[in-house]
């Protein structure tokens, strides 16, 4: 072992004089290993918390939910022989304060709630919610998001006006312990008590209502409760959550926005191992004397592959230390920011699992990517000793040395070993094996482009600006890193594109078909009284300029042409909601205008017969379903059997409301139903309509739709500004790539800036001939870059978004211009001695 020993002395000792070389490479990494493992750590701690606290995100060990109507007594009592029971009531309605109004996602909530955990508010309280919404000298008190309070302007004690109540405001709320199983919600959350429904004037019944029942179980599990309750009452029209149940959702979005982030993750560290790879290159390029040397002296090619081999995994090692650091740092301080923001308690904990794995990703991918440069130390010979005015460019190595056994097997190990500790914290070997897929099929493409582009300029006619004519030979010159340059920046560059790209099509989707064509106001769950009112209202109000009505049914599908419903685990995505409970549906004379029918024909506007229904599309691929088959929906209780006439071509992108049911009309126009409207107001009157709604019916449910468009676009905004801060580490990783890169010929450039003093060049001339060289070569990767980017990006709109793709000539061009810029900035910083070189030191090192 003694040999052994020695050669790690020698390498490291070899190392110190070196090490400032090697300022990319620690620097690529360290970025790579912090992206890896802050989002990995950051996942895996949501994704403990979510397992470990499932009872108290649920609120308890069971719920009970309907839709629209509260649950029938008899199942009521039955659950409450289960254990304790909590009641609440879910709806929007609007909350006013003098001239100041805020939409609400309002819930009314027993005495009991919450049975599991507490309110806590924003004075650091955590309260059981019943003495502050009980009545106090005769009114009923309210709690108030922080949101909610800042929109109506009103502190403690303050009045606040919903529906006819006039209520106290008795604090601001901090967090709900079962806000994350809610779903999402266009209100502002809020609590009152259920006594105050009725004298507000609300109604407990209401189609959009959602009626909630939670039980801690007294000697009973879940299953077993569940399966009493289902026995006992065959017909239901309410689900059963448990837990694990409710948290499912929550845990998938996780897991897949997780899963991307991490991908967006290992990109910069694929880019990070390419700066690795530039950094090994330019080192062994300086060393081609020395290593030649030991050689000559007797030193196998096994002995130099160690040397170097050593000194990559020890600043490899150092690389990963920081990082790790900085995966502490970021993780402690995102979770509780993380934790406010989605309403699960995220104790500042490092996961040492994920940042283990991702050491262990970041030492692998610089090994994989150095493999290559330490193969090419090996194959100098000692006959480089004797060669006059040798370059520092290493020789290329072909593909059949790569292909061989001792090349090729450990490159194919260590791809697998990096596949394996993906999979260890993406868990989706399908996308995963998708990731790999491309980055390779990427980088093939960059490589082939570059390879393009340097012969189309070998081959194009000497340009008549000398300047330029300097630029491309220094481009086209072997030895030059044109490669490595155009694939290092492409591949950081086009993840970043994409990402731009795809947030500036989801926005201009939004603004351009949803914003320009979306009514003003929707307005919730009317009866048939309260449509009368409003329809009253919009004639009295000329800033109305149309109302809109349209009725709202929920059904159980019972029955698809004479058989049993399906479960709704083994039918497709698309499909799936509509039987895991109450689904929604309408009925309509005549055809809503931009329906287009795909199969069958419309019912007639007079039409009175036996019930027929219209489906789409979807429904019909993916039930095996036809014309005159039939469906049965069980509306309050009572089954309807209809005939299906048509399938409609569905448009889930259009501003107008649409249904995956239609009914004709007949039977199902007497059962039980609410309406909603939409508003259009006239040109600049959409406030004065809001206040006038709001003074003359204060018991009416609206949304504002700007408001709910303003809160959705925030949400797509903070989920696609979380991966542009994941993914801007590709782009600092691409700046040092592009750095390692030109320091590769830093050498070849010296000399070339002596030749061109020693020809009479001003210094001057020489500082902008390498500008022009570096701003070509960045206007080149921002065309790479950009050309991926938009297939990419039309890729994804048209088969994972189902949105328009649209590109935008400004956006790239201040893309390219931007590229141009800070490729020109980090190549004159990188080679500013080279730039400013002496001819006479040159000369004195030669001699």
């Amino acid at each position: 072992m003694n040999w052994l020993t020695s050669w790690l002395r020698v390498s490291l000792i070899d190392l110190r004089g070196g090490a400032r070389r090697f300022v990319v490479l620690i620097a690529c990494l360290a970025l790579g290993v912090a992206a890896i493992g802050t989002v990995s750590a950051v996942r895996s701690s949501v994704e403990t918390a979510i397992a470990r606290d499932v009872r108290l995100l649920l609120g308890g060990d069971l719920e009970l939910q309907t839709q629209g109507r509260d649950a029938e007594p008899a199942v009521i009592a039955a659950l409450n022989t289960l254990g304790s029971v909590s009641r609440e009531v879910q709806l929007s309605t609007q909350a006013r304060a003098g001239d100041r109004n805020a939409f609400l996602s309002l819930r009314a909530v027993t005495e009991s709630y919450p049975l599991i955990g507490s309110v806590t508010l924003a004075s650091g309280e955590t309260e059981k919610v019943g003495e502050l919404l009980a009545p106090q000298d005769g009114q009923f008190g309210v709690l108030l998001s922080s949101q909610a309070a800042m929109r109506l302007a009103v502190g403690i004690g303050d009045t606040v006006r919903i529906g006819t109540l006039e209520l106290q405001m008795r604090g601001i709320i901090e967090a709900l312990p079962d806000q994350a199983t809610a779903g999402f919600q266009l209100g502002a959350p809020a609590l009152i008590s259920t006594a105050a429904l009725g004298p507000a004037g609300l109604r407990e019944q209401g189609v959009l209502n959602q009626f909630r029942y939670k039980a801690l179980l007294d000697g009973l599990s879940f299953e077993a409760a569940r399966a009493q309750l289902e026995e006992e009452f065959v017909q239901r029209d309410w689900q059963i959550r448990s837990p694990r149940e409710a948290t499912a959702a929550i845990a998938r979005t996780i897991e897949v926005f997780g899963n991307f982030l991490l991908l967006v993750a290992l990109s910069s560290m694929v880019v990070g191992g390419l700066g690795a790879a530039n950094a090994v290159t330019a080192y062994i390029g300086e060393r081609q004397g020395a290593i030649a040397t030991m050689r000559a002296l007797g030193a196998k090619g096994d002995r130099l592959q160690f040397h170097f081999l050593t000194q990559i995994a020890a600043l490899s090692f150092i690389a990963v230390i920081g990082g790790l650091i900085i995966v502490g740092a970021a993780t402690l301080s995102l979770l509780p920011l993380l934790s406010g923001l989605i309403g699960i308690n995220l104790p500042p904990v490092l996961d040492l699992q994920s940042m283990l794995v991702a050491a262990a990703i970041g030492m692998l991918t610089a090994l994989l990517f150095t493999w290559v440069p330490l193969l090419q130390a090996r194959a100098i010979r000692p006959a480089l000793l004797f060669r006059a005015g040798s370059s520092s460019a290493l020789d290329a190595i072909g593909w059949r040395r790569l292909l061989t056994p001792g090349a090729a097997i450990p490159l194919l190990a260590g791809l697998i070993v990096l596949f394996a500790l993906t999979l260890r914290i993406a868990n989706d070997p399908q996308l995963v094996a998708i990731y790999f897929a491309g980055t390779l099929v990427a980088f093939a493409l960059l490589r082939a482009a570059a390879d393009l582009v340097r012969r189309a300029l070998m081959k194009m006619p000497p340009l008549e600006n000398r300047m330029l004519r300097h630029a491309v030979s220094a481009i086209i010159r072997p030895g030059a890193p044109t490669r490595s340059v155009l694939v290092s920046m492409g591949l950081g560059l086009s993840l970043l594109l994409l990402i731009i790209m795809t947030q500036t099509n989801i926005n201009s989707q939004i603004t351009a078909e949803v914003s320009a064509e979306a009514p003003d106001f929707i307005v919730l769950d009317m009866d048939r009284e309260g449509l009368s009112a409003l329809e009253r209202f919009a004639e009295e109000t000329p800033q109305v300029a149309t109302l809109t009505s349209t009725p709202l049914l929920r059904g159980t599908i019972t029955e698809l042409d004479g058989r049993p419903a399906p479960s709704s685990e083994t039918l497709p995505r698309e499909v799936a909601d509509m039987f895991e409970g109450d689904t929604t549906l309408t009925w309509a004379g005549e055809m809503p205008a931009g329906t287009l029918i795909d199969q069958g024909e419309w019912w007639a506007n007079d039409y009175d017969g036996p019930p027929l229904a219209s489906l789409s599309a979807e429904m019909r691929d993916s039930l095996a379903l036809e014309p005159g088959n039939t469906i049965t929906i069980s509306i309050a209780g009572r089954p309807l059997t209809m005939t299906i006439a048509n399938f409609r071509e569905v448009d889930w992108r259009s501003p107008t409301f649409n249904f995956r049911i239609i009914v004709s009309p007949g039977l199902i126009e007497s059962a039980p139903q609410s309406f909603f409207g939409t508003i259009e107001a006239a040109a600049g009157e959409a406030q004065a309509v809001e206040a006038t709604l709001i003074r003359t019916l204060p018991q009416l449910n609206f949304v504002p739709v700007g408001e709910a468009l303003a809160q959705v676009q925030g949400v797509l905004n903070g989920l696609v500004n979380a991966v542009l801060l994941v993914s801007a580490t590709s782009v600092l990783t691409g700046m040092l790539v592009l750095a390692g890169a030109l320091s590769v010929g830093r050498r070849q450039r010296e000399a070339d800036a002596v030749v061109m003093k020693v020809l009479g060049a001003r210094r001057t001339y020489v500082v902008l001939a390498f500008l022009v060289e570096y701003a070509f070569l960045g206007a080149i990767a921002a065309l790479l870059a950009g050309g991926i980017a938009l297939a990419a990006a039309w890729a994804a709109a048209s088969f994972l978004l189902d949105i328009d793709f649209a590109a935008q000539p400004l956006q790239l061009a201040a893309f390219t211009a931007a590229i141009i810029v800070v490729t020109t900035a980090t190549g004159a910083a990188t080679t500013w001695s080279a730039m400013s070189r002496r001819p006479v030191d040159q000369l004195r090192e030669k001699g």
